[in-house]
């Protein structure tokens, strides 16, 4: 007999399920379910079916109800089921005939195997959550007392169940398959702290650290707002290492960062040239891949890298180079990939190759021929200063640097003549040929009809992966036969006479020739106008920039068209298809618009798209709306710049300042203080005359942002005071209210807080006048930071609780976290209330994730952890925060960090490194930052322990230090 409660009830024989009977028949084999063994008198029965109000006949039921389940649980004389003891009645059950048994079983076994043997432990915990095939007792709508008090312990037991089992499964990496069920886990138990914990492990795991902390310091709030209780320990404890992301959090060493694109199509082949490229780039440090357009190279290069990536924990970095077209942008793209700005008497090459010299790193200069000068300057520079990372770059001509390893990046394995299909189906070429064209028509394959033809091709085409994959393209409207004609004709018209038959290049100008000439006039035409973009491209842009004469729709159709014969590459962006063209084919769809004589029309076309995009995010910037357009203005950043340099050379400087607003305030919530200063520099040169006095503000704006980050302060001051005249020139309240916020910080370096205080009031009065609510948030801050710093900590504490819901509309998170949050903890702290400056701390974080400004907030938050007096984790987020400060060039808050990492190595008498790090922290700091009450102790106690002879001397080492020698000093090499 089988007796079932986990899900409706069921009870089976050998012979298939039994009928229960009446509901309250199947009610009393339900109560005597829940205590097998254990009797249950008649009195309590009767309660238990009919409770205040029983029928007169009630027991005589009972005793019926108990006659017809003995007969149909079919009981032999010796061994009866149910069993008459005492006053009342039990049920007998054997060993394993009850699941909620066998259940209880298999966890305690499966708790039992958990740490000793996971595999095993999870083989049995599967088992045992398949006996659950519901609700216990599902089938009674208003169960008895007892059935409903056990079914609550049950599901308990589930729950209890469940956690043991998602812990098996984190322990063997299945955080991907977690998160569903999990998800829909914590929905239903909004309070339990041991499956949000999972939950946020499995999504820290899965690289969503930005849901895990939401999740996680969203049941901290609920628990205190609704339940009135503190989390407990172990997930504060949870939340706090997700913030330094503990390497504790880690099932293994976490994946190497990388910005390598998503592949959409499969790698074919090439299974010999992976490795010898893999062994060349371990024996050397810089290895160039050459060859002609469209062999493979970035292909090979890019899959080099994935399969490399996990030995370089400081990150394989893809620096694509095929859209910038300054040789001076050369190291700009590559200090922009690697997140790294210039300080203040510092270059940015020198930026770079500090970042780099703490990284055992990969960078794939990709697409270098164009710029090779450039790119072999910078390559020279990084690898005669650093030890650590490697090169690969791919370019069509060497580098011609000293200790350069070249490999020339050989055609697909080439089919033999006279191979039968099976041996031809082993070529590379041919397997590429396949492969894609299946892709064009799914049911095509290689047959003993179409081998010869299809090999035919290959070898026409010279195995040129990209000259093959748009041949396989084109199987959807030419069969493999036709496709050798068509290139007998191309091949016939560019055979040179010198050569028996055509090199690489005319191969591929041959491939390419076969592909454009099959196109329709229309299609030719798009093709031609997309080589304008230097980058992926959407579908507003390819209709806005590929018809002559407005028509999206047949741009639109042409993009679609080209997709299909493969001279468009799709990619994957977020959820969004955007579309690319190689690098060759880019180029000869220039010659094509060049012959044309189209070139000046498509450019124009192309540069007023993404600056009237510019200019339709300026009307913006003073509001939420602009939040939603930083994603977009992030995806076309290149095409921005190509447009801005274009319109710089070919428009007057009205026509290319449009884009200044949004550029200006793009650059601001980034950190971007290097494009914004590299750009601002070259808008500010020739006639600007004609340029409205309100976007010239932008510029100067931008301008001062810029050197204010690196510490030029006199640069930064002349900037926003031209700003400012500007504005009030054009009657233009958000320019004046911006310059004057920014001349308030400037200031503030340099401790004046009564003229921040005045220019802070200035702009705040220029707000009210114009009604303008929300631009209140930056005069707001700024008097916030006065009253900090004046020592009105509950005066600045009101400032920035005004400032932080304004932020948040604005969706400017930069703001939020440098100008709000950082400060309102500090603002906390200095009123002894280390609970809300934490929570603050944490919060901007959060609001800073994946941004330069997060170095700011990991800094603030040590400052409150060692005030707390927790050492470790303070220190931790010290040197997080110094690594992100140092890469980004937020100098000052990288000196903070230094005073904070002084404090924890006083504290842990090591008084050499903290008289170092005490007098490193002080150079280049805004003067309100040196506070003799941080600094004095610290002082005092080297002082105290070393002398002051020793201090000088340390002291004076420490002020000279460069940024890498500090961070050698601290041990943050290994960014």
């Amino acid at each position: 007999m089988q007796f079932d409660i986990l899900g409706p009830l069921r009870v089976s024989s050998e012979h298939g399920a039994l009928d229960l009977g009446a509901p309250a028949q199947r009610a009393l084999l339900a109560v005597l379910l829940t205590s097998p063994e254990v009797p249950v008198s008649d009195d309590r029965l009767v309660d238990e079916l009919w409770g205040d109000d029983p029928p007169a006949s009630a027991h005589h039921l009972v005793q019926v109800y108990v006659s017809r389940l003995r007969v149909l649980l079919d009981e032999p004389p010796d061994a009866p089921r149910i069993v008459r003891e005492g006053s009342g009645y039990k049920l007998r059950v054997e060993p394993k005939e009850l699941d909620a048994d066998r259940f209880g079983e298999a966890v305690a076994r499966g708790r039992k195997l958990r740490d000793s043997d996971p595999e095993a432990a999870d083989e049995v915990l599967t088992e045992a959550m398949a006996l659950w095939r519901g609700a216990p007792f599902a089938d009674f709508p208003d169960p008895p007392p007892a059935v409903r008090e056990h079914a609550g312990y049950l599901e308990r037991q589930h729950l209890e169940a469940l956690e043991t089992w998602f812990d098996v499964r984190l322990q063997l990496g299945r955080h991907h398959e977690l998160v569903p069920e999990l998800s829909e886990l914590v929905e239903q138990h909004p309070y339990d702290e041991a499956l949000h914990a999972q939950l946020v492990l499995a999504l820290y795991r899965c690289g969503r650290q930005a849901e895990a902390l939401q999740i996680a310091r969203g049941l901290q709030a609920r628990l205190r707002e609704e339940l009135g209780l503190d989390a407990s320990p172990e997930l504060r404890g949870l939340y706090r290492d997700l913030l330094l992301q503990a390497p504790r959090l880690a099932l293994e060493p976490p994946e190497p960062p990388s910005n390598l694109p998503t592949r959409l199509t499969s790698f074919v082949g090439r299974r010999r040239e992976l490795e010898e490229v893999a062994e060349l780039l371990e024996a050397g440090r810089l290895l160039t891949l050459t060859g002609a357009g469209g062999i493979g190279k970035t292909r090979l290069a890019l899959e080099v890298a994935r399969q490399v990536r996990a030995q370089f924990p400081g990150g394989v970095w893809w620096i694509d180079l095929a859209p910038v077209t300054d040789p001076e942008a050369v190291l700009d793209e590559v200090a922009r990939i690697l997140g790294v700005s210039a300080t203040r008497g510092a270059e940015l090459g020198d930026a770079v190759v500090r970042s780099l010299s703490r990284r055992r790193a990969l960078l794939l200069l990709d697409n270098c021929e164009h710029v090779a000068s450039a790119v072999a300057d910078t390559v020279t520079r990084i690898l005669g200063a650093t030890t650590g990372p490697r090169i690969l770059a791919t370019s069509r001509t060497p580098l011609g640097i000293e200790h350069e390893r070249r490999w020339a990046v050989p055609p697909l394995s080439l089919p033999t003549p006279l191979g039968s299909t099976a041996e031809l189906a082993d070529s590379d070429a041919v397997r590429l040929f396949v492969e894609r064209g299946r892709s064009a028509v799914p049911s095509f394959a290689l047959s003993t009809d179409n081998a010869d033809a299809v090999s035919e091709v290959c070898r026409r085409l010279d195995g040129v992966s990209l000259a093959i994959e748009m041949a396989a393209a084109r199987l959807a409207v030419l069969a493999p036969e036709e496709l050798v004609r068509r290139l007998d004709q191309r091949f016939a018209l560019l055979e040179l006479p010198a050569v028996g038959e055509p090199t690489r290049h005319r191969t591929l100008e041959a491939a390419f020739d076969a592909s454009y000439v099959l196109l329709p006039e229309e299609e030719r035409t798009v093709f031609e106008r997309l080589s304008t973009f230097v980058g992926p491209f959407d579908l507003d842009a390819a209709a806005a920039v590929g018809s002559s004469d407005g028509a999206s729709g047949r741009a639109l159709t042409g993009v679609l068209a080209l997709a299909r014969a493969s001279l468009l590459s799709p990619e994957s962006d977020g959820g969004e298809t955007r579309y690319r063209l190689l690098e060759s084919l880019r180029e000869y769809g220039e010659v094509r618009l060049r012959e044309r004589g189209a070139e000046d029309e498509a450019r124009r076309a192309h540069a007023e798209y993404h600056l009237n995009l510019a200019g339709e995010a300026a009307a913006l910037v003073d509001g939420p709306g602009f939040a939603a357009w930083m994603p977009r203005l992030a995806r076309c950043y290149g095409e921005l710049q190509q447009a801005l340099a274009w319109s710089l050379a070919n428009d007057d400087r009205a026509t290319t300042l449009r884009a200044a607003p949004a550029l200006r305030e793009f650059w601001y919530r980034r950190a971007d203080a290097r494009e914004a200063a590299r750009w601002t520099a070259r808008m500010l040169q020739g006639d600007l005359r004609s340029v409205p006095a309100r976007l010239l503000a932008e510029v100067h704006i931008a301008a001062g942002f810029a050197a204010n980050v690196a510490n030029d302060l006199p640069t930064a001051a002349a900037h926003v005071e031209e700003a400012a005249r500007l504005s009030r020139t054009a009657d233009y309240t958000h320019g004046l209210v911006v310059a004057l916020w920014g001349h308030a910080h400037i200031v503030f370096a340099l401790g004046d807080l009564a003229a921040m205080r005045r220019y802070a009031t200035e702009a705040l009065a220029a707000c009210d006048r114009a009604g303008d609510r929300r631009q209140r948030v930056r005069p707001l801050t700024a008097l916030g930071y006065a009253a900090l710093f004046g020592g009105s900590p509950a005066e600045a504490r009101t400032l920035f609780e005004e400032a932080v819901p304004l932020y948040r509309e604005l969706g400017d998170f930069g703001g939020l976290v440098i100008m709000a949050l950082v400060p309102l903890s500090e603002a906390a702290r200095r009123q002894e209330d280390l609970e809300a400056a934490e929570r603050f701390a944490t919060e901007a974080i959060e609001a800073g994730s994946a941004t330069a400004w997060e170095a700011s907030a990991l800094v603030q938050y040590a400052i409150v952890l060692n005030t707390l007096g927790d050492l470790g984790p303070g220190e931790a987020a010290a040197l997080r925060g110094l690594r992100l400060a140092s890469d980004a060039g937020l100098e000052q808050w990288f000196r903070l960090a230094l005073r904070e990492l002084a404090l924890t190595t006083a504290r842990r008498a090591r008084w050499d490194e903290a008289a170092t790090l005490l007098a490193a922290s002080r150079r280049d700091q805004a003067a309100p930052n040196l506070d003799p009450a941080v600094y004095g102790p610290i002082e005092d106690g080297c002082r105290a322990a070393l002398g002051d002879e020793r201090f000088e001397e340390l002291a004076a080492r420490g002020e000279a230090m460069s940024h890498d020698e500090l961070m050698e000093l601290v041990g943050a090499g290994d960014g």
